[in-house]
């Protein structure tokens, strides 16, 4: 097999890049600047992160260099992959000679911008979202230091926003587009488009309750309308602003926090209906200890600090702790094992049995007893019975027992990659 032969058979097998991989595209790549050196900056990489790389990443890798425009790079990979799979060498094996071959790699992931003025990496299904972490110091740390803001964790999934006048695309935190959440969502955003133009939002989507309580799906809050005697009431889709990464033709994720809260806020101003919200930022140090006093006082899942002068760096960034979250809970994403024992016939199972993922072997976690609706639990043991051990939801707990076991868990949903 020849190179030209591999790289097709690869490439149509591939059905899109995971968010993994734009994840290193963006902070590993474009922030050094590898992919302006073509060649050279895919053998850079690989010297520097490839220590026992195997070559399906490295395929990943090629192909979403190919996605972005950069075929020289592109090239780089596929020889290492290729050399990995094969065992034989290609005859291109610096950036000079790669540059006579580049026409070999046409490439079959549609490369034309979705949105014409938009960068790349602020593209519909190719924005990686700015992760947080767990904090490393005690609340107490962020509300005093003056480099961090803070706002309050949302309960719903996270959600971008690519809004122009003709479309507007919603995209999950794992770069897949998504169906709009609701007609009045939609028209509010291309009425906002039309007004100031187009604009890119980062936030989150949950449904709101009669109560007013926050939930990831909208059956869990159907259920709790019907509790409430308003089973004849809709829940209530509701989008959340944390900041915007697009504004005016300005492409935010390069300026600080401070100016992409400011464009949230902006274009928030826009949306002034009930389907939306802009999350509150606490800027002082009043400000931010009102803000975890309410967090607790409301039983809400905790808060998020941003470092205000930060940049957008997609992922989870572990150096830097430009983003963290402090928790009143821990929340976790489990494998599915099993499904107890009904007690009630009118129930498909009465509890689940998980377990969490750790260097590669599944250790029990306990059970999760509660959290889940009716039609959650039909839903949670079709999945199961179509994918056992390969269905993944989050669960949120008081805390770990001194086994390690879940203390009260609470189903909560299903992980976006289900």
């Amino acid at each position: 097999m020849n190179i030209t032969v591999y790289i097709e058979s690869k490439r149509s097998a591939k059905k899109r890049v995971p968010a993994e991989i734009r994840e290193r595209w963006n902070n590993r790549i474009i922030q050094r600047s590898l992919h302006l050196m073509g060649f050279a900056g895919a053998v850079q990489y690989l010297a520097d992160y490839g220590r026992g790389i195997a070559a399906p990443k490295i395929i990943n890798l090629a192909i979403c260099a190919e996605s972005e425009g950069y075929p020289e790079m592109a090239l780089g990979f596929w020889n290492k992959a290729f050399e990995l799979e094969t065992g034989e060498k290609t005859p291109h094996t610096n950036s000079a000679t790669a540059s006579n071959h580049t026409t070999i790699i046409p490439t079959t992931e549609k490369t034309l911008s979705l949105v014409e003025d938009l960068p790349p990496h602020l593209q519909p299904g190719r924005i990686v979202t700015m992760q947080p972490i767990d904090a490393s110091s005690d609340r107490s740390y962020y509300i005093d230091s003056p480099d961090y803001w803070g706002q309050p964790k949302r309960d719903g999934n996270r959600v971008v926003v690519i809004a122009t006048k003709e479309q507007v695309y919603y995209q999950s935190r794992s770069t897949r587009i998504k169906e709009q959440p609701s007609i009045e969502i939609n028209q509010a955003l291309l009425a906002a488009a039309t007004e100031i133009g187009s604009f890119v939002l980062d936030g989150e989507l949950y449904y709101r309750s009669v109560t007013g309580s926050e939930h990831r799906t909208g059956s869990q809050a159907a259920t709790v309308n019907i509790a409430a005697g308003a089973g004849t009431t809709a829940p209530t889709p509701v989008y959340a602003i944390f900041k915007g990464l697009w504004l005016s033709g300005r492409d935010l994720t390069t300026l600080t926090e401070v100016e992409r809260i400011a464009a949230g806020e902006e274009i928030g101003k826009c949306l002034q209906t009930d389907f939306f919200e802009v999350v509150p930022t606490a800027r002082t140090r009043e400000e931010k200890a009102k803000l975890a006093s309410q967090q607790q006082l409301e039983a809400r899942e905790g808060e998020v600090w941003v470092r205000k002068d930060c940049i957008y760096i997609g992922g989870k960034d572990t150096r830097s702790m430009a983003i963290v979250r402090t928790k009143y809970c821990v929340e976790l994403d489990l494998v599915i094992t099993g499904l107890t024992a009904k007690n009630d016939p009118g129930r498909p199972f009465s509890a689940i049995i998980v377990a969490q993922e750790m260097e590669g072997k599944l250790v029990p976690m306990g059970l999760v007893g509660t959290g889940f609706t009716q039609q959650d639990m039909v839903e949670i043991a079709r999945r199961h019975a179509g994918n056992p051990g390969g269905v993944k939801i989050t669960v949120r707990s008081q805390g770990l027992t001194e086994n390690g076991k879940l203390w009260h868990g609470r189903y909560v949903g299903f992980c976006e990659d289900n």
